[in-house]
């Protein structure tokens, strides 16, 4: 009786000496590239202390996920975390020191020229404002002095505390003192027409209140746009209740 022929089982074949090396220079470039972004945080190339703790900490882990033998897709993953925290701090820095010394020097130059117009320019205002209206050029100057006391503060806290400065709200940074001055304006007729007082807020005959008050509505645009609120529901009927 013939004996049935048994399967062959097919054998494994082993790794071929190119593909262990090809792994081998995978495993050498990835820690090459972990030791060098470990050196360039170490040196101080994140500024802000706990984004560079953080990235190392991913550093960390990728190390220890490389002494696993299947750890190389692991690894990697938090090597690429980490470099990505690196080129976000890197980019801000750089937009601090590029974009944000623009805005910088553009607040100087709005800053300049409000005050030459509360000094030596208030001859000119007689050329620009209306007969009647004399006393709103101050407002005016001293609201865009308010956004640019905002600008020089919001640079302030983005790029020495916060340092995250980003070059997306650089327009915001633009309009400040134009906008400021809208608002000095507003302000200025709102204290006229006695809105203020109608609500029960006393307003004093000094004029140093009203450039006060466009100062501070120019500078945090927070406090206007509540001033504004209250004007509003002035005129605003209280909604009834339902009984």
């Amino acid at each position: 009786m013939e004996r049935a022929p048994t399967p062959s089982i097919p054998m494994e074949r082993p790794p071929t000496a190119r593909a262990r090396a090809v792994d081998e220079a995978h495993l050498r470039q990835l820690n090459a590239r972990i030791d060098e972004l470990y050196r360039r945080i170490a040196s101080g190339a994140i500024p802000d202390p706990g984004t560079a703790e953080q990235a190392l900490a991913w550093l960390k882990q990728a190390r220890e996920a490389l002494l696993s033998p299947d750890g190389y897709d692991e690894a990697e993953y938090y090597y690429s975390l980490a470099q990505t925290r690196y080129a976000i701090a890197r980019r801000l820095w750089r937009w601090s020191y590029t974009y944000g010394l623009f805005v910088f020097i553009w607040g100087i130059a709005w800053l300049g020229l409000y005050l030459w117009a509360l000094t030596d320019g208030r001859g000119y205002s007689a050329r620009v404002v209306p007969p009647g209206y004399e006393g709103i050029w101050e407002p005016i100057m001293w609201g865009g002095l308010g956004g640019v006391c905002g600008i020089f503060y919001s640079l302030y806290w983005h790029v020495a505390i916060k340092r995250d400065f980003d070059r997306q709200y650089v327009m915001w940074y633009l309009v400040q003192p134009l906008l400021g001055s809208m608002i000095g304006m507003i302000i200025y007729m709102i204290i006229t027409v006695g809105f203020l007082t109608i609500q029960g807020t006393p307003t004093p005959a000094n004029p140093l209140f009203t450039y006060l008050l466009a100062f501070i509505a120019g500078f945090r645009q927070r406090f206007f746009l509540e001033l504004i609120d209250r004007i509003v529901q002035t005129f605003t009927p209280n909604p009834r209740s339902n009984a």
